[in-house]
């Protein structure tokens, strides 16, 4: 892992958990959920372009649906339109990639290392999303919004994930690529890597 600046390298050696957000930064779903939202918002007579998805990049499913509602100024029935996205993207998942930068931390670390996600998306499309990209093996612990947990950049998803793997907060590495979820990690009292970047915050 060459690749990786030296900051990366010291506080990979010194934590006792690694706990990763998963779209972006396991595996690149962007394009897939975008277009998935945008057939689910299209099947209930809601248009949405591409500036205003990205602009929320991170957000829980019922958030988005929260602003798209706001947005076209009404009500949207959400089981609909979230049921509407999986099955969209049920179907994508199956095509996804992991990204290789990231992913090889994970195989290299895997060993000494306690191994987790942490996500605001649902307990169905996280776990189409890790098998998908063949990565599930790698993980002993999944944080999901099914948890019940406020989403980041509340801390609590890298709160869990540390609780469940039993081990302390201030240990655990955590690996990002939105400033929500940079947030939530520092929040919570980890380290996080930008994956962006591969700066240390």
């Amino acid at each position: 892992m060459s690749y990786l600046p030296p900051e990366v390298h010291h506080v990979l050696s010194g934590a006792c958990a690694l706990i990763f957000d998963l779209d972006g930064t396991l595996v690149d779903t962007h394009d897939a959920h975008e277009r998935s939202w945008r057939k689910a918002f299209s099947a209930v007579g809601l248009s949405m372009s591409t500036s205003w998805y990205r602009q929320r990049t991170g957000l829980t499913a019922n958030q988005l649906i929260d602003d798209m509602g706001v947005a076209h100024g009404k009500s949207i029935d959400a089981t609909t339109v979230k049921t509407m996205e999986l099955r969209c993207f049920l179907e994508e998942a199956r095509k996804l990639a992991p990204i290789e930068s990231v992913i090889s931390i994970a195989e290299e670390f895997r060993d000494a290392s306690h191994m987790a996600v942490a996500s605001n998306g649902d307990a169905s499309s996280v776990n189409a999303t890790l098998a998908g990209a063949g990565i599930s093996h790698l993980f002993s612990v999944i944080v999901t919004a099914d948890d019940g947990l406020r989403p980041k950049p509340f801390p609590d998803a890298f709160l869990r994930a540390a609780e469940r793997l039993g081990v302390k907060k201030e240990c655990c590495l955590a690996f990002e690529d939105t400033g929500g979820g940079i947030a939530a990690a520092q929040a919570a009292g980890m380290k996080v890597v930008d994956v962006r970047t591969w700066e240390v915050f």
